[in-house]
């Protein structure tokens, strides 16, 4: 088995495409790369969404943007021109090995156009991926966290298990003076009402509550973050709430988000992408979970916290409940303020 010289120039490509929390997971294991080897290259394919995300880490050199939507019709002409250049471009760089962290056959195929002499990927990959490793790896443990699966690859680079998680993101200053005028208040609580499953989202109306009580308690004002495709539920919440929230749905990209997230005292959030982001960032974060297991995706790290009405239909992994959402709907304001009380002292 051919193994990787660390006294010369490495180069390595990392392909996860996405979602915005699986993205997240892949820091570590990029920090982990660069502080390895004495001269690395840290190179990322990731869907193009995800672009101005992964730019908040320091360890990635090069980010190849993978347009899944546009090259949907590979079959056009136009198309294959894009994809053919894309595949040249991977091509050309000689990479020492590729990790795979996606698992599906698109990324294997990827894996496979970078022709690296190591290519390491999950056993357990799906829609035929593994075919494309040579070097496979880990186990799909539903207890294990999904960063601690991530790193378990570094192994077959030579990265002794154990190795530090962390991220050391950077925020753009221009993100942080926006945030500054965006919430003069201080100090401020941030609040994700969102999920994409319906069955993650805790009712509106406690997280109205909640606001509502965190400044009865403790002054605090709660900062409304989430996407374009959240804008509705952000607008409900925000009226519900009254003066007690603001309104920041929607606000700009990843960079506005981690600045928000940076300056806030900590998230409340449901299972969702800016959970992990916040993790990054080291806010501290109490995550309601309901149909997801916490200790796969749940935010990372003892000084964090977790809210969830055990039942034994849990983790049922769901997108649309058959019954009454009992693992959201159980779920009261007083132990979500006792998780924060937690997580606010640590």
């Amino acid at each position: 088995m051919q193994n990787i010289d660390s006294s010369g120039r490495v180069s390595i490509l990392l392909v996860k495409t996405s979602s915005m929390g699986d993205v997240i997971h892949t820091f570590p294991v990029a920090r982990a790369i660069k502080k390895f080897f004495p001269d690395v290259t840290v190179d990322w394919v990731v869907a193009e969404g995800y672009t101005e995300l992964v730019r908040l880490s320091p360890y990635v050199d090069n980010i190849y943007p993978f347009r899944r939507k546009e090259w949907g019709r590979w079959w056009s002409p136009a198309t294959l021109k894009q994809i053919s250049a894309f595949i040249r471009l991977i091509r050309g760089h000689e990479y020492d090995a590729v990790i795979d962290l996606q698992g599906l056959l698109r990324s294997g195929l990827i894996s496979l156009a970078a022709r690296a002499p190591v290519k390491i990927g999950f056993a357990y990959a799906r829609e035929g991926a593994s075919f494309f490793y040579n070097r496979k790896v880990g186990s799909n443990d539903a207890d294990i966290h999904a960063i601690d699966r991530y790193m378990q690859t570094l192994l077959e680079l030579g990265i002794e298990a154990g190795t530090a998680v962390g991220y050391d993101l950077a925020i753009p200053q221009a993100e942080l003076d926006w945030a500054e005028k965006a919430v003069s208040e201080k100090p401020f609580v941030a609040i994700n009402p969102n999920a994409r499953w319906e069955t993650k989202r805790w009712p509106i109306k406690r997280f109205a509550k909640l606001a509502k009580e965190l400044h009865k308690r403790e002054g605090l004002r709660s900062v409304i973050i989430g996407g374009p495709e959240d804008i509705e539920r952000g607008k409900t919440l925000a009226d519900e709430a009254g003066d007690c929230a603001i309104d920041l749905t929607n606000a700009g990209g990843f960079g506005r988000l981690a600045a928000i997230l940076h300056k806030s005292s900590g998230l409340i959030t449901n299972d969702s992408g800016p959970m992990h982001l916040a993790v990054a960032l080291g806010t501290p974060t109490v995550a309601i979970f309901g149909p997801t297991n916490p200790k796969r995706t749940g935010p990372y790290g003892m000084e964090n916290a977790v809210t969830q009405h055990p039942l034994q239909c849990a983790p049922c992994y769901k997108r649309v409940c058959p019954t009454l959402h009992e693992c959201m709907e159980e779920v009261m304001v007083e132990g979500v303020i006792s998780s924060w009380d937690k997580v606010k002292k640590r």
